[in-house]
């Protein structure tokens, strides 16, 4: 069963975004800059890179969407992300960005959902193949197709995905940690990004959205987390939720 339902959800990462631009939010972020403080800075930043005022400002609403802003479900789990960017190793980072997308946007989490799901099927991903699967489930319009086009634009660039010709990728590198708080940090993701009240730990642990890591799931415990409940179901059924 999909951690996220088959119902359209906004789109929300709709942006081509380098890796180099949500860093330096992050550590804007942690280095306790204030709302406007950041508006400024990243405007000055992307103005760099991004042309356009339009374009410079929904490329920022990803960015805040990831760091900055949060909601009631989410804010705890945001505050964690911050105090984890001090604490893991520079090349864990990425997994602290992805477990936040995937928190704060459930679009992002389904596009990640179905490439791992082909990567699983047959090792590369076809980009027609996953353009049909995005808007099979969230609707055949230009901004879910360039949306998915453009998330698959910025794995590649973030060292993700390998784009091999036009049309075809292939996952180019996983991404390893042993970090126990760090691990759980992330399985609670899939709880977020779901319209379900909670999750069999067994079903996130095997999440095809963590296709990019090499998770030991001795390590990686959802209910290890403080911002999670442990619900038994049976003898062997371990589902969490959200206290």
């Amino acid at each position: 069963m999909s951690s996220v339902s088959n119902k359209k959800v906004t789109i929300g990462f709709d942006r081509y975004i380098e890796m180099q631009w949500i860093d330096q939010t992050a550590k804007w972020v942690v280095q306790g800059k204030t709302r406007t403080e950041l508006h400024t800075l990243v405007d000055d930043y992307l103005s760099l890179y991004v042309k356009g005022e339009t374009s410079l400002r929904k490329t920022k609403n990803v960015l805040f969407g990831c760091w900055v802003n949060d909601t009631e479900q989410n804010q705890r789990y945001k505050q964690q992300a911050r105090d984890l960017w001090t604490s893991v190793k520079n090349e864990e980072r990425p997994m602290i960005h992805w477990g936040l997308a995937m928190a704060s946007y459930p679009f992002f989490a389904s596009v990640v959902r179905q490439i791992g799901r082909l990567n699983r099927l047959q090792g590369d991903i076809h980009s027609k193949e996953l353009q049909k699967r995005v808007v099979e489930i969230h609707g055949d319009t230009e901004s879910v197709r360039r949306a998915a086009s453009r998330l698959l634009q910025s794995l590649t660039q973030w060292g993700v995905l390998e784009q091999l010709n036009t049309s075809t990728f292939h996952v180019k590198s996983c991404l390893y940690s042993t970090d126990r708080k760090l691990l759980s940090w992330l399985a609670v993701s899939p709880l977020l990004c779901s319209d379900r009240a909670r999750l069999d730990v067994a079903e996130i642990y095997s999440d095809p959205a963590f296709f990019p890591f090499v998770i030991d799931n001795q390590l990686m415990k959802a209910e290890a987390n403080e911002i999670v409940e442990v619900v038994h179901q049976g003898v062997n059924e371990i589902v969490v939720r959200l206290n």
